[in-house]
């Protein structure tokens, strides 16, 4: 298995690497932030002279990851117009994987996050040999898709799955046997032991996060926010000061054991439970069971355009958007965050008329003291996890991390 030395590491050639790396994924962030950018706005943007910004690209340009674009004139400034530096797309490649409770999504994308190969596998349980054995094949599959100079310039792997895959299995229906199998399998290892590529694990959720916060540019997103994503069973993560959170335990975001009203959860069969947790509304399985209940095919639903015009879809919305105005109230009380993105594996238009929902019933919530969050509608959907997955390699290797410039600790993604 290789080790997952990064790659600015990989190819130094000071021994001021740490200093000297830690300015260079200053400058690729920045240019991923903006789509592309003058050397004199990285200047102020960056705080780094001009001589080392001339440097630095020189060289980034020569390892094949920055690329010169066309020259532009800069409103209301006179003199030679600028050359704006950007991602090169072909510079890097990171393929992502998947794990979900119902399907696995397996993603290769270039440098500038768009996606090259995808592949989908749809399961009623996800059993650990037949998913492990699936993933593998898969990976293969992609990676023989790709040319051989795409191959080369693959910097890693990305395995996103939730903590408690196996678990909830009353709610979903699955085998209790599930979590026996899940506890002796090492998924990181499984899929290292497999592929000569470094490998980095994520909780899910937390990877739809990060795909969520890198893919979007200045301005889109604020520096400190909550995101939800309601999958089958739905998970969120927190951004604090444009970086994701963990936790000393790994849950900062698992909103979904938060306790709302027992009477929002519609499959409780018993009225009287003064609470249930945030996950049993707001989940996707919810959505699902309560249109097989009303005779309909969830797949066929969903797959439309106009989802949300469905009577219970809506019923289901409107119960989701009561649930999540308490589980934002209860989150903006812990922590003033400036905005809250709403994703999910939920067709756009479900996403949107969720949100609209949703600001409506904030509105009949009490946030004297406090200062409402803005709601932003999240646009990856069921992708967001897979891309984060794919993202993960590129994190570690070209986003700055202070751990770069003074004495290593623990990294925030499991590796």
């Amino acid at each position: 298995m290789k080790t997952n030395r990064r790659f600015l590491e990989r190819v130094q050639e000071s021994d001021n690497g740490g200093i000297r790396e830690y300015n260079e994924r200053l400058i690729l962030h920045a240019i991923r932030q903006h789509g592309e950018i003058a050397s004199a706005e990285l200047v102020r943007e960056t705080g780094l002279s001009v001589q080392s910004i001339s440097r630095i690209a020189k060289r980034l340009i020569g390892l094949g990851l920055i690329e010169k674009r066309n020259r532009r004139r800069i409103k209301g400034k006179v003199g030679q117009p600028s050359v704006p530096l950007s991602l090169k797309a072909d510079g890097a490649y990171s393929i992502g994987v998947k794990i979900g409770r119902k399907s696995m999504d397996i993603v290769a994308v270039d440098f500038s996050g768009a996606i090259q190969v995808s592949k989908l596998f749809e399961y009623d349980f996800p059993m650990p040999s037949q998913v492990i054995a699936a993933s593998n094949d898969g990976i293969s599959d992609i990676l023989a898709k790709l040319t051989k100079s795409q191959r080369e310039r693959v910097v890693g792997l990305g395995v996103v799955a939730p903590y408690g895959l196996p678990d909830w299995h009353s709610e979903l229906k699955s085998p209790a046997s599930l979590a026996e199998e899940w506890a002796a399998t090492d998924l990181r290892e499984a899929v290292a032991a497999t592929h000569d590529l470094p490998v980095w694990e994520e909780h899910d959720a937390k990877a739809a996060c990060l795909a969520d916060l890198l893919l979007h540019g200045i301005g889109a997103r604020p520096n400190n926010y909550l995101f939800l994503f309601l999958g089958t069973i739905m998970s969120g993560g927190v951004v604090l000061d444009g970086t994701i959170v963990h936790g000393p335990h790994g849950y900062a975001g698992a909103i979904g054991p938060l306790p709302v009203p027992g009477a929002l959860a519609p499959l409780e069969p018993d009225a009287r439970n003064l609470t249930v947790p945030l996950l049993k509304v707001a989940s996707r399985y919810v959505l699902n069971e309560m249109l097989r209940s009303a005779g309909l095919d969830s797949g066929k639903v969903l797959s439309g355009k106009t989802s949300s015009e469905v009577a219970a879809v809506r019923d289901w919305a409107d119960y989701a958007a009561r649930a999540l105005a308490i589980g934002i109230l209860s989150a903006i009380s812990t922590f003033d965050f400036e905005a809250v993105v709403i994703d999910g594996d939920l067709p756009s238009d479900l996403r949107k008329y969720l949100v609209e929902h949703l600001d409506g019933h904030l509105d009949e919530q009490d946030f004297t003291g406090l200062v409402r969050p803005e709601l932003l509608v999240g646009d990856l959907g069921n992708r967001a996890r897979a891309l984060g997955g794919a993202l993960l390699p590129f994190y570690s290797n070209f986003v700055p991390e202070r751990d770069l410039l003074v004495k290593p600790r623990a990294s925030g993604f499991a590796v």
